[in-house]
């Protein structure tokens, strides 16, 4: 087993690494929202994706190390210590005792978002070979390489950091994403807005909101100081990105059912124009509310608004029903929270809790 606390010590310069994960998530998520999978931050590697199969058994992890550069890369002593030591993960991977299946597989990524060329040693009236790994090429296999390339490659790693069997895991990705941190909202956004579109109403808030699940994953220490893939507190799970998403989606359809009907219901429950101006963001933290155990009126809020569908039934109308169920609330619990409040979560509840799409 591997020692590592690096999550918590060096939190404030992996910026770049979070946003590896976002893009590539992003990228592969219609392939892989329906699979078993999570990922783990500064465990193992700098990220992981890890995924399972119908028996909760590891069939294959995808590891990343992710660097930055104001150059392009080379064979050179840096690039090949990088290579050894990711020949070093894969071992430790297979050590970790957590259960893998009878074909697991693992590759180990070397990701970054300038070029890679890897060259054989010059020799005269010898053809040099070249792989440029760039856009239009975007990922290479250590196994695919021409072999007078890894012979200028494999002399130069420590033996020591060296686990010989694992090169074969080794590939070598290109990430398209630029070299500053606003570059890197640019893309993301971008990326945001190509996955899911209408359906989310702020899409650098999905961005921002999965930075800040990715950072509290990182920023977790690991337990008893080992790195172990069984440590469920260094995980992002596909359950709780799924969650994130289907929050961030039903954020926006309450926003857009409070847009069609404010009028009718701050008319009715005298609601005031300095809180109509903050109902986007009074929406979004009920949304928040309803999945944070400590916020128990919250909670109760969205079970009766699941409860009574049975007002549905006495009006034609949304906002009367809204109306109703937020004055039979009041009626039945005597409820301490401000009042505007209790209004904007019964919409939040009744917007998701009724399948609308508004």
């Amino acid at each position: 087993m591997v020692s590592s606390n690096s999550g918590v010590e060096g939190a404030s310069g992996y910026s770049f690494q979070r946003c590896c994960v976002i893009f590539l998530l992003f990228e592969a998520y219609e392939t892989i929202k329906s699979e078993d999978y999570f990922i783990c931050v500064e465990h193992h590697e700098d990220f992981l994706f890890a995924f399972s199969d119908s028996f909760g058994k590891l069939k294959n992890i995808d590891t990343y190390q992710a660097k930055k550069s104001r150059d392009d890369w080379k064979i050179d002593n840096d690039l090949c210590e990088i290579i050894g030591k990711m020949t070093l993960v894969g071992k430790s991977l297979l050590n970790d005792n957590y259960p893998k299946s009878s074909n697991y597989q693992h590759a180990l990524k070397f990701l970054t978002n300038r070029n890679i060329t890897l060259k054989s040693k010059k020799q005269k009236e010898v053809k040099q070979e070249t792989e440029k790994i760039q856009v239009t090429n975007k990922i290479t296999r250590y196994l695919d390489l021409h072999k007078d390339i890894k012979d200028n490659i494999e002399p130069r790693i420590i033996p020591s950091n060296l686990e010989t069997t694992q090169l074969g895991s080794i590939e070598f990705q290109y990430i398209d994403l630029p070299q500053s941190y606003t570059g890197w909202q640019r893309v993301l956004t971008g990326l945001s807005i190509e996955k899911f579109g209408a359906s989310v109403n702020d899409h650098e808030a999905v961005v921002s909101t999965l930075m800040r699940l990715l950072q509290n994953v990182e920023q977790t220490y690991n337990d008893n100081n080992l790195v172990m893939l069984s440590d469920q507190s260094k995980r992002l799970t596909r359950d709780k990105v799924n969650e994130t998403f289907n929050m961030l989606t039903e954020s926006k359809k309450s926003f857009d059912f409070w847009r069609q009907y404010s009028d009718q219901i701050s008319t009715t429950l005298d609601i005031r124009l300095p809180i109509r101006r903050k109902a986007k963001e009074l929406l979004e933290n009920c949304f928040d509310y309803f999945k944070d155990i400590q916020q128990i009126e919250y909670k109760k809020i969205y079970r009766f608004v699941e409860r009574r569908t049975d007002i549905d039934e006495n009006h034609s109308s949304e906002a009367d029903c809204i109306v109703e169920l937020y004055h039979q609330y009041v009626q039945e619990f005597d409820p301490r929270l401000e009042r505007h409040m209790i209004a904007f979560a019964i919409i939040a509840a009744y917007t998701e809790t009724r399948g609308m799409y508004v």
